[in-house]
């Protein structure tokens, strides 16, 4: 058994969707998730560019088995983690404290 949304229900949401702080968290959200991306993707477009267009040089031996294109990919691997890493702060310092005080508004009490 569901609970029933009352049309005040929809409205107060409507008005938390319209809000500053909301859009202030969306902003926030995006912005970050925007640079992480171009980042990422240019990182990784080099890496496609560099083996299309260069090859002998990710052939190049480093010391070992190792070679550029195999550093390139493990440092891919660093990235992506890191990036991770890096967004669970941002989040857990300015994402969170902004969305538990639109939770707070928007549940008054009810918490």
């Amino acid at each position: 058994m569901g609970t029933m949304n009352s049309p005040a229900d929809d409205d107060r949401y409507a008005a938390v969707h319209g809000s500053a702080q909301f859009k202030t968290l969306r902003r926030q959200s995006h912005a970050f998730i925007l640079w992480a991306s171009v980042i990422f993707f240019g990182w990784w477009f080099l890496g496609c560019a560099l083996a299309t267009f260069a090859p002998d040089f990710f052939r190049q031996g480093i010391g070992g088995p190792m070679n550029v294109g195999l550093l390139f990919v493990l440092l891919s691997f660093a990235f992506v983690v890191t990036t991770s890493a890096v967004y669970l702060r941002y989040a857990r310092t300015r994402l969170d404290p902004l969305s538990e005080r639109i939770r707070a508004d928007l549940e008054g009490d009810l918490r």
